[in-house]
């Protein structure tokens, strides 16, 4: 299970453990209330003890929860779980034998024996499978426990027919056994179904939340719903992809008189406002590298004709250059040094998808494209430019800029001169 799913979790036990205490308080209100109304049928002493050892623990509880770690929480409310269980089952031991000690079948019949649903409730409350099932476990072995000393001392009898079961002293076998007890059975099933259900959908709310908070790391908004319905778009596969690097110019000297605070500030702003630009043409942000921004656009979902996503590439980069002037206007409106940036851009076949290893999965572009897209864009230095394409990507998108071609070049890695183009408007 993921921690935070895990924390989660752990932070709605301790809420139910509140909650739960609040309502024990309730309920000492309704024993109070029934204590009052039947001052001339039952036992004063006995029913203020049992409210008091009641009271205490209940006191207890919320002192626990309030001041103790959450290991002394739990086994305090299994201590507590215990007490309630062993609290109902003394109290009907005790009408049995003083209120009525010549038809112990009433140990049985006994309404209070419905008193026993107040702790299984207070286990689905409390969010713990394991509370519920010991609940089970403690009703069957009071109820049967009282039955089986009954039978075998010979103190129940049984009726012969219904009426005779309602209306009598008698106890109709089959009821007994099934009725009270699957009812219970029932109940607890149903709680520890709903509990099971709750906690399937935290954990996938988790995980799908985990999810969605990583793939917007890297993609648009709009490209992470679609993902998050097909997570078949993260399968890899070699696709044409455009992709773009940028980087700050001087970044070391820049740099050099800033505290690591004040460092860290700065790169976030420029990445921040970088990212919004790839964003904004349906880019995804493949990774920081330092000072420098890698994206690609038709990753994960290509458009139907490759010119489209080279045409979007060559609008990010136009926009981040556009955004960085803003940039500078408020740098140097507190008279800082302005940023320069270089960005260059290349079109070819990639390899995208998932990169995984056992413990942390990746999604990225790899290929002789990336490192072409990067080679040109540290020609921006050489050339003097901002923006530098490659004559593939200017072949698919060119037609809506203007620019400047450059003399061709070698580049490492190439054994061929790469030829590039000035991007100006």
């Amino acid at each position: 299970m993921d921690d935070s799913v895990r924390k989660v979790l752990e932070n709605e036990e301790m809420i139910g453990a509140y909650v739960s205490n609040a309502f024990r308080y309730l309920l000492l209100l309704f024993f109070g209330s029934q204590i009052l109304a039947n001052l001339g049928t039952g036992n004063l002493t006995a029913n203020i003890l049992a409210i008091s050892a009641y009271a205490i623990v209940t006191v207890g509880h919320s002192i626990v929860i309030r001041t103790c770690p959450k290991w002394a929480v739990s086994i305090f409310a299994y201590l507590a779980l215990i007490f309630d269980f062993s609290l109902i089952t003394g109290i009907i031991l005790y009408y049995t034998y003083f209120a009525s000690p010549d038809n112990f079948s009433f140990a049985i019949k006994n309404p209070i024996q419905n008193f026993y649903l107040f702790p299984l409730a207070f286990s689905l409350i409390q969010f713990r499978l394991r509370f519920v099932t010991l609940s089970l476990v403690l009703f069957y072995a009071a109820y049967f426990g009282i039955f089986y000393f009954g039978y075998s001392t010979g103190k129940i009898t049984f009726a012969e027919d219904w009426q005779d079961y309602l209306l009598g002293p008698n106890l109709l076998l089959g009821d007994a056994i099934a009725g009270r007890p699957l009812v219970y059975l029932v109940l607890a099933c149903i709680f520890c179904f709903g509990i099971f259900r709750t906690l399937v959908m935290i954990r996938r709310i988790g995980e799908a939340e985990a999810q969605r908070t990583l793939l917007s790391r890297y993609f648009s908004p709009g490209m992470v719903e679609e993902m998050m319905t097909n997570p078949n778009l993260l399968s890899g596969r070699r696709q044409t992809a455009t992709i773009l690097f940028t980087d700050i110019r001087n970044f070391t000297a820049l740099s050099e008189n800033m505290d690591p605070v004040e460092l860290g500030k700065f790169l976030s702003s420029i990445r921040e406002r970088l990212t919004e630009c790839v964003f904004e043409y349906g880019g995804t942000l493949d990774k920081y590298i330092g000072d420098a921004v890698m994206a690609t656009f038709g990753t994960p979902y290509p458009a139907s004709d490759p010119a489209m996503d080279a045409t979007q590439a060559l609008k990010c980069g136009m926009k981040m250059l556009e955004t960085l002037g803003e940039f500078n206007r408020e740098r140097e409106a507190r008279g800082l040094e302005a940023v320069r940036i270089g960005i260059g851009i290349h079109t070819g076949e990639v390899f995208s998808g998932n990169i995984e290893t056992s413990k942390r999965a990746e999604f990225t572009v790899i290929g002789d494209a990336v490192n072409t897209a990067s080679r040109i864009e540290s020609l921006t230095k050489d050339f003097g430019k901002e923006l530098l394409v490659s004559e593939d990507t200017w072949r698919l998108a060119g037609t809506t800029f203007r620019g400047e071609a450059m003399p061709p070049v070698h580049v490492k890695g190439k054994e061929k001169p790469v030829t590039v183009v000035a991007v100006t408007s």
